[in-house]
This record gives C-alpha cells, structure tokens and sequence, in this order.
C-alpha cells in the first residue's frame, strides 16, 4: 500500500498538478508530501481529478484528515490541513470503496 501511495503521489507532484506549491513537509519514513493552501488543493483535486470530500475526522495533533475521492474514477486523496490552513496530501490512490458505518462491527 506504501508504494501505491508513493507512486500516486509521485504522479500527481509530476503531473504539475500542484506547481508552484508553497511547501512540502516529510511525513515519517522520508517520504516527501506536497503542501499548498487548503482551498488550492481542494480546487485542483476536484478540477483535475473529480474528487470532492467524503469523509473527514480530526487528528489528535489538532489539524483536519480529509478523504477525497471521485465515484466515477476511482481514485481517491487523503489530505491533512493544519489549523492554519496548510494542507498536505498524504496518501493517493486508485479503487475507492466507500462501506457502510457499522457500529457494531467485529473489525472495528
């Protein structure tokens, strides 16, 4: 799964999909994430992917974990967005599932 995370990521940052962005930060393992201003990247996710928000929660360092993903592709983002507004993709990938929320679940 790491490396389909990389290889997307490496597309999207090699499609010049987010040129020009502002920085970009180094997520445990080296593994470099793009970063830009929340509302860019959620423009260019929907622009250039067709990915709109599915799901978000918040992490125990205080910054938004979005899910972005496009029903029709497949595809899917995972963003983190700092309480200052600095949003950096995470994770990229194909083949999307959305599940039901179970909340009695033996998985869970």
């Amino acid at each position: 799964m790491r490396r389909l995370a990389l290889v997307a990521t490496g597309m999207v940052i090699g499609s010049g999909a987010f040129a020009g962005s502002t920085a970009a930060q180094t997520a445990p393992g080296g593994m470099r994430m793009p970063c830009h201003n929340a509302t860019e990247i959620a423009k260019q996710l929907n622009s250039k992917y067709d990915e709109a928000p599915v799901a978000f929660g918040l992490q125990s360092n205080g910054n938004l974990l979005q899910v972005y993903a496009s029903e029709d592709k497949g595809t899917w983002t995972v963003v983190s967005t700092s309480p200052q507004g600095l949003s950096c993709i995470v994770a990229a990938g194909k083949r999307w599932e959305s599940m039901p929320f179970v909340k009695d679940d033996p998985l869970a």
